[in-house]
C-alpha cells in the first residue's frame, strides 16, 4: 500500500484513557492490558466504544515512551480511578495509514514528519495512532492498519 499523506479538519473526540511511562521495548506487552481495562470501564459503565483504540504519543526520551492509551466514547464520561476523561483534539492534523506490522511504525512516523517538513508544517500536539486493526481477529500482520494523526500549524 503506497503511502498517501494528507492534512484534514477533525473534530474534537471524546475520550477515556490511562496515561504510563513504559520502555519502549515493552510497549506491546503493556499497551494490550490497557486498552482492555479501559474497554471493560466502558462497558462496565453501560456504554461501548465509539471507534478504535489508540494511543498519543507525549515524548519519547531515550528508551522510554510518556503515552496515553484509550478508546473513543460518544458522549463525555466521566473516569475513574487512574482512567481518565478527556479528548482528543479538535483541528488541522497531518495524517497517514500505516500497512503492515507495528514494528514497521518508525518508518512510516519518519515519513510523516519528513513530508510535514517539506509541506512548511509544524508540530501543534502531541501525535496519536488509532489502531484500526484488531490484531486478535486479524493474525496477518500485512492486512493491519494503523492511522497517524499528528496535529499541526
Amino acid at each position: 500500500m503506497k503511502q498517501e499523506f494528507e492534512t484534514m479538519q477533525i473534530q474534537a473526540q471524546p475520550i477515556l484513557s490511562i496515561r504510563t511511562a513504559a520502555a519502549k521495548d515493552r510497549l506491546g506487552e503493556i499497551m494490550g492490558p490497557l486498552f482492555g481495562e479501559v474497554y471493560e470501564y466502558i462497558q462496565q459503565s453501560g456504554q461501548t466504544p465509539s471507534g478504535m483504540p489508540f494511543s498519543i504519543y507525549y515524548s519519547m526520551d531515550g528508551d522510554s515512551v510518556d503515552l496515553e492509551c484509550g478508546m473513543p466514547v460518544a458522549q463525555p464520561m466521566e473516569g475513574m480511578g487512574r482512567i481518565e476523561a478527556g479528548e482528543l483534539p479538535g483541528g488541522t492534523v497531518a495524517a497517514v495509514t500505516h500497512a503492515g506490522p507495528y514494528d514497521a511504525l518508525p518508518q512510516t512516523w519518519a515519513a510523516l514528519t519528513e513530508w510535514m517538513s517539506s509541506q512548511g508544517l509544524q508540530a501543534a500536539g502531541a501525535p496519536w495512532e488509532v489502531y484500526v486493526t484488531d490484531p486478535t481477529a486479524e493474525p496477518d500482520q500485512s492486512k493491519w492498519r494503523t492511522d497517524i494523526f499528528f496535529p499541526v500549524c
